[in-house]
């Protein structure tokens, strides 16, 4: 914007100044056109009292432009217009060559009193001589002096008009038609209008041109500044939208979900080694077997012999399984049985059978868990808790005004600037809604207090404060909703000043 204002006051400045140097008059002195004007005025005046029609100076435009005098004597009742002013005024030839101001008057004088002294008529009466002489006087006072001319009384008004003034004219007239050819006259009739064209106009076209090729290439350079920043913002949300899906889905998903297989491998690994250390630390317990009677019989000998052979050796130790659950399944058996009671000689056989009881207590003995004697030698391993999802931080953006109701979000910047009035809080689990509030930087407080009209009234509700302030609170955080690329404020904050 201040760009702009440049430029306009530079265009400004060049146009005053090419009007200031191509002024033909000085402020306070009359235009060509306005003398032309006086010129004219006393010379058809003169012609009118001098030719016996002075009733004809009412018509005449004398207070207006040069072009408005020419209309009012187009009617031509004296040939006045077709005599004297379009030979002389009309072609413009007797500017030709001429460059200030001064000498075209002077040279119009001249001319006007030439043509008026060529008249027969007039140069046989030596009285309307005098009255062209005294005419001459006026004209030539007013081009040295400025001396407005006034009406010269003929002496020739009281006789009869001059009907030969306009056949005496005439033929100089038609002298300089033939003289003149008419491709010289075209040119000569706008010499004066083409000199005007050429000494203003052609040093405005120049400035004109040079300005707007300097707001062109001022324009191309702030349009080559704004698509670099709007293609930096898009690729910044596109990395932000690409964050925000890769980032882990917030939900409740089990820690052994969320496990690899190298990982689980390793806790098996582990576990097995646990379960072979804690086997490892237990002695060896043989199996307790019932003594056999010295005093029975063979027969008696024979099966408790046969029985306890196997029975007899010694429980080897097991070695450590690869897998976690060991097959210990005779070992519980003996701790539960009981020494058989020794049997005397001459005791009756039919109680022998007695002492083989043994494998029937076994199976009444309660038989420990495969899974309960894996928890009791293996201690528990504690998997990783599963991780809580962290809540997202809301992130900040920061922006100066707002422009029709809300916040563009091109206008939106991720560190504060200087003259960042608000700052305003996106909320990732509601993207479409956001809040915001007065930025709590002091330093742009007072900036934001000089400009509470422009940059405080549209988005803030709050008292006018009736003395000196220099901070601001927010009280109450305001809301907003996108739409489309812009945030509208659906509700103001709340401040008050300090």
């Amino acid at each position: 914007m201040n760009l702009y204002r440049r430029a306009v006051s530079l265009l400004f400045g060049l146009l005053l100044l090419a009007a200031s140097s191509h002024a033909q008059t000085a402020l306070g002195q009359p235009t060509l056109d306005e003398q032309k004007v006086q010129i004219w005025c006393a010379t058809i005046k003169f012609v009118y009292d001098d030719t016996g029609r002075p009733n004809l100076k009412n018509s005449l435009q004398c207070g207006g432009s040069l072009k408005a005098l020419e209309n009012s004597i187009k009617a031509d009742s004296q040939r006045v217009y077709s005599a004297l002013y379009q030979p002389l005024e009309g072609r413009g030839v007797m500017y030709k060559g001429l460059g200030s101001d001064k000498s075209r008057v002077q040279k119009l004088a001249t001319e006007i009193i030439n043509r008026l002294k060529s008249s027969p008529a007039r140069r046989s009466n030596p009285a309307r001589m005098q009255a062209v002489e005294a005419l001459a006087a006026q004209l030539t006072g007013y081009v040295q002096n400025g001396t407005p001319p006034t009406e010269v009384a003929a002496t020739a008004a009281e006789a009869a008009p001059d009907t030969t003034m306009t056949e005496e004219t005439a033929a100089p007239v038609s002298e300089e038609l033939t003289a003149d050819n008419t491709v010289a006259a075209a040119p000569a009739r706008s010499g004066s209008g083409e000199s005007l064209m050429s000494k203003f106009f052609a040093p405005l076209a120049l400035i004109v041109s040079l300005l707007s090729l300097f707001l062109y290439v001022l324009m191309r350079r702030s349009l080559d500044g704004f698509q670099k920043e709007l293609s930096s913002r898009i690729d910044k949300r596109r990395e932000e939208i690409q964050a925000l899906q890769t980032s882990p889905g917030v939900g409740g998903s089990s820690a052994s979900a969320r496990l690899t297989p190298e990982l689980r491998q390793q806790i098996e690994l582990l576990v097995q080694q646990r379960v072979a250390e804690e086997l490892s630390k237990r002695p060896a317990t043989p199996v307790a077997t019932a003594a056999p009677p010295r005093q029975n019989s063979n027969q008696n000998q024979r099966p408790n012999t046969g029985q306890n052979q196997p029975q007899g050796r010694p429980v080897e130790k097991p070695r450590p399984a690869p897998a976690p659950v060991p097959q210990s399944a005779p070992a519980p058996a003996p701790v539960a049985e009981a020494p058989a009671p020794v049997v005397t000689p001459f005791a009756n056989i039919s109680e022998a059978p007695s002492a083989y009881e043994a494998p029937t207590a076994q199976t009444n003995t309660p038989v420990t868990n495969d899974s309960d004697e894996f928890n009791s030698l293996v201690p528990p391993v504690q998997l990783p808790a599963p991780e809580r999802p962290v809540a997202p931080v809301p992130a900040l953006r920061y922006v100066k005004v707002p422009v029709n109701g809300g916040f563009s979000e091109y206008d939106l910047s991720d560190q504060p600037q200087h003259d960042s009035i608000y700052q305003i809080s996106l909320n990732p689990q509601n993207p479409d809604m956001a809040t915001f509030r007065v930025n709590p930087n002091p330093a742009v407080h007072a900036y934001a207090i000089q400009s509470a009209q422009y940059s405080l009234r549209e988005a803030c509700r709050y008292q006018q404060p009736s003395g000196a302030v220099s901070r601001i609170v927010t009280e109450e955080d305001g809301t907003l909703r996108r739409v489309g690329s812009a945030w509208q404020i659906e509700q103001k904050a709340g401040i008050r000043f300090e």
